[in-house]
C-alpha cells in the first residue's frame, strides 16, 4: 500500500505571514535598496535628491497661485492647503504607480536572491517615505512664511468656507495618520504588484486613471467650494468627495498639518480599508506568492 504524498504548505496563510515577518526583519536590505534607488535616480545631477524637493515646491507654488485666484481664496491659507495635499498625494501616487511595477522591476533579484517578497514591497514603500520626507521641507518653509494665517483660529480655506481651529499641537496627529496611510500602502503595493506580474495591462490601466483621480480628489480644490457654489443644496455633489477613498487618505494627514478640524469618519474609512485591503492582499499572497518568480 502506497502512502499519500505529504501536503504542500506553500499555499497557506502561515507561509504568507512568515514572508511578511521575515521581510520586516531584513530592514537593512530593503532600507539600503530604497536609498540606492533614489541615489541612482539622481546620479550625476548637481542637486541630487534635492530635485525632489525643488520640483515639489515649484508645482505647489505654481498651482497654489493659479487656483487661489480662480477660487478667490486667500493665498496665505490656500497655499499651505495645496502644499500639504500634494505631499500626501505624491506619496500615494508613487505607491500606486511604482507598486504595480514592484516585482517586475525586481525580476533579477527575485530570481537570484532568496529573499521574501515583502522585501520588495517594503523597498517601494520606504522609498516613497524618503521622498515624502524630502517634500516636507517645502511644507516647513510654507508654514513658516504663512504662520500667521494658518494659526489664526476660525480661518477658512476659501472665503465663506468652514471655520478651522488653526494650527496647534494637534499637528502631531499627522504622525499616526501617516503611519496608517503607509500601512495601507503596503497592501496596495503587494496586491497590485502580484496582480501586475500576471496581468501586464494593470500598470497601464492605473497610469491612465491617475489624472482622473487627481482632479476628482480635493487636492487643488476644497470641499468648501461645493458648499459655496451650491449652498445647502449641495446634495449628491458632496458625494464626489465622500465616496472617493483617496480624499479620506489625504485629509487624514493633511488636516492636522494645516490646522483643519480632524473628522473621526476619515479614521473610520481608512481603518476599514486597512482591514479589508490587508485581508485581500494576504489571500492573494497565500494563493499566488510562489508563482511570482515564474510570472516575472
Amino acid at each position: 500500500m502506497t502512502s499519500a504524498p505529504p501536503a504542500s504548505d506553500s499555499r497557506t496563510f502561515r507561509r504568507a505571514f512568515a514572508d511578511l515577518r521575515d521581510g520586516a526583519r531584513q530592514r537593512e536590505l530593503w532600507g539600503h535598496l530604497a536609498w540606492q534607488d533614489i541615489k541612482q535616480r539622481y546620479r550625476r545631477s548637481v542637486l541630487g535628491p534635492l530635485w525632489i524637493t525643488l520640483s515639489m515646491g515649484i508645482t505647489a507654488l505654481g498651482l497654489g497661485l493659479l487656483y487661489s485666484q480662480l477660487f478667490d481664496a486667500e493665498i496665505g491659507t490656500f497655499l499651505p492647503y495645496i502644499t500639504a495635499g500634494f505631499i500626501v498625494w505624491y506619496f500615494i501616487l508613487g505607491c500606486l504607480t511604482e507598486g504595480t511595477d514592484t516585482f517586475i522591476a525586481n525580476e533579477g533579484l527575485i530570481k537570484h536572491l532568496p529573499a521574501p517578497l515583502s522585501v520588495y514591497v517594503l523597498r517601494t514603500v520606504w522609498r516613497q517615505s524618503i521622498m515624502l520626507a524630502h517634500n516636507m521641507v517645502i511644507y516647513v518653509i510654507v508654514i513658516a512664511i504663512f504662520w500667521g494665517p494658518v494659526t489664526t483660529s476660525g480661518y477658512s480655506i476659501t472665503e465663506g468656507g468652514v471655520p478651522q481651529p488653526g494650527l496647534s499641537w494637534s499637528v502631531l496627529l499627522a504622525i499616526p495618520a501617516f503611519v496608517l496611510v503607509a500601512i495601507n500602502a503596503g497592501w496596495v503595493v503587494l496586491l497590485f504588484g502580484i496582480a501586475s506580474t500576471r496581468f501586464r495591462d494593470i500598470p497601464q490601466v492605473v497610469s491612465s486613471l491617475i489624472n482622473l483621480l487627481f482632479f476628482m480628489t480635493p487636492i487643488v480644490w476644497s470641499t468648501d467650494i461645493l458648499k459655496d457654489k451650491f449652498g445647502e443644496s449641495v446634495g449628491w455633489r458632496d458625494l464626489v468627495a465622500e465616496l472617493n477613498p483617496l480624499y479620506h487618505f489625504i485629509q487624514l494627514v493633511r488636516a492636522p498639518l494645516i490646522g483643519n478640524e480632524q473628522s473621526w469618519h476619515h479614521w473610520v474609512v481608512v481603518g476599514a480599508f486597512t482591514i479589508v485591503g490587508w485581508a485581500l492582499a494576504l489571500l492573494v499572497m497565500r494563493n499566488y506568492r510562489a508563482r511570482v518568480s515564474y510570472w516575472v
